[in-house]
């Protein structure tokens, strides 16, 4: 029953904490949203990278415990407790593998999602024109949300959100001004923050197998130059039955989850 328990325990974020208490909050937009995505994707990126090696290590210190010549004594019961601790410690590894895997797939879900709501090309990028704008509009958003904020818990605009007012360019200031400094369209402001649609599409789902390409992109770091192959057995059992084709899906997709 006990580890029934613990195998429920999971280190790191719900998908309903990744898709609105991280990416959906910090995004505001839907460029706001894709831009949140990719740069909780990219930590994801760096911290699989370390946990494939870390695991790696494990194993090899497990196998250099395992083929030590036999001893007797204190010698021998130390071997035995270093090859025990190593071999809980190379579980516990696995489990942060798993759960770091599925959040690299469900950001990677939202990144492709939101560049589909965009029309971003599967293998293209934004002009520079373009995203600057969106970025701008997502500001613009920003400052918005945080003076609703201001209103409803201190019941004035906060420093901070004045300093982001005037730092803003004369048109996009006048815009923003022309709703949080009049008292009369506080209630517009703070109804808007309050019932505003969701700006995110529901992440892509993956299939297994697309999942797995997905992380067999990531162990190629690991395991020598792309043209000599990947190393399967540095990800987890969980790439193998993940839920759409990451590839298919920046283009097509793929499927709502």
């Amino acid at each position: 029953m006990i580890q029934a328990i613990l195998a429920d325990h999971r280190h790191y974020h719900s998908d309903w904490q990744i898709d609105h208490a991280i990416t959906i909050r910090a995004g505001g937009t839907l460029y706001g949203c894709y831009k949140q995505a990719v740069r909780e994707l990219h930590k994801r990126w760096r911290g699989l990278r370390e946990c494939y090696a870390n695991r790696e290590r494990l194993r090899l210190d497990v196998d250099d415990l395992e083929q030590m010549p036999e001893a007797s004594g204190n010698n021998a019961r130390r071997r035995e407790l270093d090859l025990a601790e190593k071999r809980l410690a190379l579980i516990e590894a696995d489990g942060v593998v798993r759960d770091t895997e599925r959040e690299f797939l469900r950001f990677l879900g939202q990144a492709v999602a939101c560049r589909n709501a965009l029309g971003i090309p599967p293998d293209g990028t934004l002009d520079e024109a373009t995203r600057d704008r969106l970025d701008a509009e997502m500001w613009e958003h920003q400052i918005k949300a945080m003076a609703a904020v201001d209103f409803m818990s201190q019941g004035r605009i906060g420093r901070s959100t004045i300093e982001l007012l005037a730092a803003c360019s004369p048109a996009m200031r006048r815009r923003i001004a022309a709703l949080v400094l009049h008292e009369s369209r506080h209630h517009e402001l703070i109804e808007w923050y309050l019932t505003a649609e969701t700006p995110m599409p529901p992440p892509v789902i993956f299939t297994a197998g697309e999942s797995r390409e997905a992380l067999e992109w990531i162990s190629k770091s690991l395991s020598g130059p792309p043209e000599n192959g990947t190393a399967p057995r540095l990800l987890s059992d969980q790439s193998e039955s993940t839920a759409a084709d990451w590839r298919r899906a920046s283009g097509a997709g793929g499927d709502a989850g």
